[in-house]
């Protein structure tokens, strides 16, 4: 995916640019400090992602947005200031993001603009999670169950298994909701992969995996939602 940042702090830049230099998956094509050289870069050259700071001398970041979003480029915006985050919300922004800006949330709006772009172009939805030194491709179709152990997520797979550093909560706001669902506080299961539902567990596979009650209600709702369609 390509993509600019725009943010009249030199440090701030710095700080993405490292950043997007980590993910396999992001062309960071360029940085700039003005909004008129950027929307001029843009004019001339799409991307898809704009990184975009809200507080700039020159033009509202909000103002810049509502510019780029006419050509479909999804905006993520960086700032310091947590009281934007309703006006940019209110764009439509795919993520917000406040300074300074550590990489794990950096990864998860990228993976968000990924799946986005990947929703849109009607590809098979991937994500890229990092298992020790290597960054390793989800494709979703592939994934059974996720469990979680302590600050650990093991992705379990029919012919592999993936640990990586992130949260039950952060890995679901990067799955399609219509295709994985939390099953208990440790687990994320994919609809797709459920071969049997009792009262306290479901079974992927060959495993049972507890079914907590307060999610119970909910997976019926979804199974009963996909066998209607």
């Amino acid at each position: 995916m390509t993509a600019i940042a725009l943010d009249d702090e030199p440090a701030a830049l710095e700080i993405l640019a490292r950043h997007a230099a980590k993910v396999p998956f992001i062309d960071l094509k360029r940085t700039f400090f003005n909004a008129a050289e950027a929307l001029a870069y843009l004019h001339q050259n799409p991307v898809d992602v704009v990184f975009l700071d809200i507080q700039m001398p020159d033009m509202l970041g909000t103002d810049f947005a509502r510019l780029v979003q006419r050509q479909q480029t999804q905006v993520v915006f960086v700032t310091a200031h947590a009281d934007y985050a309703v006006a940019g919300f209110a764009l439509q922004a795919l993520d917000y993001l406040l300074k300074p800006v550590d990489f794990g949330r950096f990864l998860q709006a990228c993976n968000r603009a990924l799946e986005q772009q990947t929703r849109q172009r009607g590809e098979a939805g991937h994500i890229f999670v990092k298992d020790g030194y290597d960054w390793v491709r989800l494709v979703f179709d592939n994934i059974q169950y996720i469990q979680s152990d302590t600050n650990l997520l093991f992705i379990y797979e029919q012919n592999r298994q993936i640990s990586t550093r992130m949260t039950v909560a952060d890995m679901l706001e990067l799955l399609p909701s219509d295709r994985f669902l939390r099953v208990h506080k440790s687990y994320i299961v994919a609809l797709g992969a459920i071969q049997k539902i009792e009262r306290h567990q479901v079974t992927v596979g060959n495993v049972a995996i507890p079914l907590a009650g307060n999610y119970r209600d909910t997976l019926e709702e979804r199974l009963l939602q996909k066998k209607l369609r």
